[in-house]
């Protein structure tokens, strides 16, 4: 069972990034839709609000201790910023969930930690060294500028992720995510925020690292499956508000299902072994028919590698929904960072996508 959760608030301090390890998430709630957190998922879970030195919270994490995994990290998407971030090998952790006495109360990157110490009950790098399995973020990096980027590389927001399904399938998805939020976002004027829950499925029979030290083995819980779920809230038309979720078999092959909030809800319960869990308040407008919009949504990587909307005709300088470009106003950035053109001599525009290679 569950490691219980501790009884102390300890506030952190860092230089370079910090955290707050909490008996509640009252200090970021507001990264949770209505301010509230999901239910019935790892109750005896370390809630942190994670912050950066001179910087407010940039995202909500339940980790469990006994797993050495995160079961979810709750965020929102910044559309301003770039997605490319990449990766990085600073990578940090927290010795306060290891050493509760300690008297360092704040994350330290790893390697200027006492990794003999830290090693008690979370997962460090080498954990995942000669595995088949990447450190995974669930809060994805791509999804925030600067500051909050660098906050998501944090071992207490990363859990094994399969290299072929995180590198391929997971990152896809997050790609075509990202895009289509960040045009939806676009289109209502910036008048909306996007609630997103990213949490793992741990699997009680398979652990990593696999090696013959006892005390090297098997200290870290693989997820069986990686799930999302996202809450698109419009700020004063609720009619223009949705939600959606998607689930995945942390395997090679991915095989990454859409559904609607309320059915990843009694896929996560019945994973769970028939826990009762809902992610969002009321789903999150859970019985807006938009779900085809998501299914229906192209995109593509574009020239330069990054990744845009994908045109839907053989002509990739059309634009998006079955349009077409001005003659003189060809697919461009057009001083943003999207491909657009206009679509009539009336200043309607929308997007579109060129020298498509996916």
């Amino acid at each position: 069972m569950f490691v219980p959760a501790l009884l102390t608030c300890i506030v952190l301090r860092a230089f370079s990034a910090q955290a707050k390890v909490l008996t509640g998430f009252d200090e970021c709630k507001g990264f949770f839709y209505k301010d509230t957190e999901p239910r019935g998922i790892g109750q005896n879970g370390k809630q942190i609000c994670q912050n950066l030195e001179h910087g407010g919270f940039y995202y909500a994490t339940l980790y469990s201790v006994h797993h050495r995994i995160p079961f979810y990290s709750a965020y929102t998407l910044d559309p301003e910023c770039s997605s490319t971030a990449g990766r990085t090998e600073n990578w940090h952790v927290e010795p306060q969930i290891s050493q509760p006495e300690s008297q360092t109360d704040y994350m330290v990157r790893e390697k200027d930690s006492d990794g003999k110490m830290i090693k008690r009950y979370q997962a460090i790098s080498s954990d995942y060294r000669d595995t088949r399995y990447d450190r995974g973020p669930l809060n994805p990096s791509s999804f925030h500028c600067e500051e909050g980027s660098t906050a998501a590389f944090t071992l207490t927001n990363a859990a094994p992720i399969d290299a072929g399904f995180n590198r391929i399938h997971w990152k896809n998805l997050e790609s075509m995510l990202r895009s289509f939020l960040r045009s939806r976002i676009d289109s209502d004027g910036g008048f909306a925020t996007v609630y997103i829950v990213t949490g793992t499925v741990p699997d009680a029979s398979l652990r990593i690292p696999q090696r013959e030290i006892p005390e090297e083995s098997e200290r870290v819980t693989v997820p069986s499956h990686i799930w999302t779920a996202v809450c698109y809230k419009h700020r004063s038309d609720d009619t223009k508000s949705f939600s959606f979720g998607y689930v995945g078999e942390n395997q090679p092959e991915g095989g990454i299902r859409l559904m609607r909030v309320t059915d990843l809800n009694h896929e996560l319960s019945r994973l769970y072994s028939n826990q009762s869990i809902n992610i969002f308040v009321g789903d999150c407008f859970g019985d807006s028919d938009k779900l085809n919009e998501v299914q229906g949504y192209k995109w593509c990587y574009t020239d330069d590698g990054d990744e845009d909307m994908c045109c839907v005709s053989d002509d990739c300088f059309s634009a998006v929904n079955d349009k077409r470009c001005m003659s003189n106003h060809r697919c461009g950035y057009h001083g943003y960072s999207y491909l657009w053109c206009y679509t009539d001599d009336e200043d309607n525009w929308d997007y579109c996508c060129k020298h498509c290679d996916h």
